[in-house]
Order: C-alpha cells, then structure tokens, then sequence
C-alpha cells in the first residue's frame, strides 16, 4: 500500500455517515483489514479492571472471539509492548522472546493451531493523553509492515481516539445540561414546598399576635410558650430544608463518604445515647445503645446526625405510654455495618412503609407532641445513600418497628467483640434537650 492509496482510504473513511464512535471504531477496523490485506485486525478498550475488550474485530481465520468479547489485559500481546518487552511493529513475532512465548500462551488458551508470526500495534489515545485501547493487525507469515502502513495505522488510531472523545464530551455535555434543569426543577419544587410548609406554623404565629395586640388573649406564658413552639418548628423546618438541599445537590460541607476517613461508629452510637438520654427519661422510655466495634466512612455529624433523627422519630412513637423501650444498635454483617433503631412502639401500618422515608410525610402512629418537619428520615435516608449505603424500616413482631441502614465496610474495617447494653451517664443538659427540637415524623 502507498501513501496515496491510504489517503484515498482516510478520504473514503470521511465521507461515510458514522452515527457514534462504535461505528467509527468498526469502519476503522474494516478499513484497515481491506487495506492492508492483513489475517486479523482487532481494534480493542483496555477498561479501567484490567480487561482486554474486542470492540471490533475483523479476521480471516476461524478465531474464538467475536466483538465485544473480553479477557485479561495481561494475556493480549500489546501487554508485552506496553511493558517495554517488546517493539510495537514486529515483522516475525519469534524473534521477540517475550512475544513469541505470550503468543504460545494465547494460543493454547483460544484452542487454535496456527500462529500470529507478524504482528503491528498502536495506541490510541484520547486528546487528554489517557490510554483508550489498542489498533493491531496480525498475519499468520512473517510480513513486513510498510511506512505507509505504519502511518495509516497511526492516523486511523488518533482519529478513533478523537472519535471517542467527541462523543464522551457530547454525552457529558447532555448530562450537565440535563442535571442543571434538573437543579432548577427541585429550586422550583423547594421554593413551593417551602411556601406551603411554613404556612401552618406562621398563620398559628401571626394569629396569636394579632389576637394578643387586639386584646382577645393575654400575652402570658402559656401563649407566648406557643408562640415559640411554632417559632421553633419553623426554623426547624428551614434547617432541615438546607440540609436535605446540601444532601440531594452533593454540596455538604462535611464531604462525601469517599473523602472521609473511617470514623468509630460504636463511640459515636454510644456518644449519643449518653446525650439523647435526658430526652428519652422526659418521654418516659428507657433508651439503650447495643453495639460492637466497628468503623464506617462517614463523617461523625452526620452519623450523629441520622442517629438522632431516628430517635427523635422513635421517641414521638413510644411516648405517652405507647412504648417503654427504644434501642441504638450496631451490628455487623458479612458485608455491610448494620446501624438502626428499634423501638417497642405502636409500629407502623403495612400501607404506611413504602412512604416513610417522602418528603413530608407524617404516618398515623405516635402523633403526640410536636409534629416535627415531616424531613427527618427523608434526610436519614439521604445520608446513609451519600455513603454508599441502603436503608430500611421492618416491623417487630408482635409490636414496634426497626429503622436500619446498612453501610459498606472500609477497607481495612476494625470491627471487634460485642459490647453489652449500656446505659452511659448523661451529657445533654435541659438547654440541650430543648435545641434538638420538635420529636420527629412518625
């Protein structure tokens, strides 16, 4: 082949109607095969898990592989090339001895009896230098492979690794577009949910002022008492809306799982127990941490966090009598760190557990005291999901309920002997007790 002949081919190439970078990479690979005459040209992704994948492959010779077949990186021959064992245009492979044997190795693997002698390969490479794959021609004989040859090859892979580029660019420009509409449809739901959230509590306000300045009730403890509790489930609802908003929109502060080192989640479990305990004897329930050593990636607030909204939601279920016991506990299980509530409550109705975790949603069961945001398990799920984790809400039998996330395991996990039950002394002074709020949702 001379160089006007590939230009020729290259000129071919432009003017055909190439609907993604898949049908870029199989015009290539048949291009080159007519080209050059070659037995077998395999145009190949080298993935980021170390697998070696036939995206298109043309051949003359009955060979086990079909596009899109795969197998281990280290068992192709470009493994060799890009090992500095051998050059990467390779007239007659057994004169290359790491070659040549990685060859044999291959051939018994695909099961075949004849073998690649001449061998040609280049990179390709997208435009910010990262490795994509591979473009290779074989032959069964010894064979020379021409400057023309080589060239064509060179240009043919650059051309595919701008292809893949071009359309890896186009999808990520697709979906910042599609997320910033999508950031704008939750602004426009928040900024609605907002306004008919903070009605109720603002009306209440607004009513009892204006019956006070008209004299209809006395500005005493008891209204003014009331007052500040609509005072406080309002800017509740404003705390919980910001982070539910950081949550969902991947901007908290605290960062993601990934970036947080592996924190003692059985100290924290415990931690909060000792500080929730004056909270949970003010309800008359007994509150209870059950735990063993373990370490999850999570930044410690937010753990504090998911904790005690899922006590505060269990402590509002219980009270009054409904319940006498509500436990914090850590478990381990073959892959993941179990850590949930369970309380001896009313439980929850089986229509009710597929919505208790929406925005908003305030189930039948334990509505005295405070009605809290509606937001608390919303945001609780939303922190176990930044972590990688699940959760999940269960019915006790014969009464009560179990909120439990499960959280991945770090790497390299210290996890230990169970500890008993403890009681823990109390942290949480009165003031303290007051500032976590209303009790939660359900």
């Amino acid at each position: 082949m001379d160089a006007s002949s590939g230009l020729a081919q290259i000129a071919e190439l432009g003017a055909r109607s190439l609907a993604s970078s898949a049908d870029a990479i199989a015009a290539v690979t048949d291009l080159v095969q007519r080209t050059t005459g070659i037995d077998i040209t395999v145009t190949s992704e080298i993935t980021a898990d170390g697998e070696y994948v036939f995206r298109a492959i043309e051949k003359r010779l009955l060979l086990p592989v079909e596009r899109d077949s795969a197998m281990p990186y280290p068992m192709s021959m470009c493994s060799r090339v890009h090992a500095g064992e051998s050059p990467a245009t390779v007239p007659d492979v057994r004169v290359v001895p790491a070659l040549w044997q990685q060859w044999l190795r291959l051939k018994e693997a695909l099961g075949v009896d004849w073998d690649l002698l001449a061998f040609c390969t280049r990179e390709i490479r997208l435009p910010d230098g990262s490795l994509y794959g591979t473009l290779c021609i074989h032959h069964t004989q010894p064979r020379a492979f021409s400057a023309d040859e080589q060239a064509l090859l060179e240009v043919l892979a650059r051309l595919v690794g701008q292809e893949i580029w071009r359309e890896r660019s186009a999808r990520e420009l697709v979906d910042t577009v599609d997320a910033l509409h999508d950031a704008e449809r939750r602004r426009v739901e928040l900024a609605q949910e907002l306004r008919h959230e903070l009605r109720a509590p603002l009306q209440v306000i607004d009513g009892y002022a204006e019956a006070m300045l008209d004299g209809v009730v006395r500005a005493d403890e008891d209204h003014l008492v009331l007052v500040r509790q609509e005072s406080a489930r309002a800017m509740q609802l404003l705390d919980d809306l910001a982070d539910l908003a950081r949550l969902e929109t991947c901007t908290d502060p605290r960062g993601t799982a990934a970036e947080q080192p592996g924190v003692a989640a059985d100290r924290v479990v415990v931690q909060m127990r000792d500080r929730l305990a004056p909270l949970a004897e003010s309800a008359g329930v007994e509150l209870v941490a059950d735990v063993v050593p373990a370490t999850v990636a999570i930044a410690s607030k937010r753990l504090e966090q998911y904790v005690v909204n899922l006590v505060r939601n269990a402590l509002r279920a219980v009270g009054d009598g409904a319940g006498t016991r509500t436990t914090i506990f850590l478990r381990l299980a073959e892959t993941d760190v179990e850590i949930g509530v369970e309380d001896d409550g009313p439980g929850i109705g089986a229509g009710e557990l597929p919505r208790v975790f929406d925005r908003y949603y305030r189930g039948s069961s334990g509505r005295g005291g405070s009605p809290g945001s509606g937001l608390g398990l919303t945001i609780a799920r939303r922190i176990v999901e930044a972590t990688g984790g699940t959760v999940a809400v269960e019915p006790i039998v014969p009464r009560g309920v179990r909120f439990v996330a499960r959280f991945p395991v770090p790497d390299e996990a210290a996890v230990g002997v169970a500890q008993p039950a403890v009681e823990g002394t109390d942290h949480l002074g009165a003031a303290d007790a007051k500032g976590l709020g209303g009790l939660g949702d359900r």
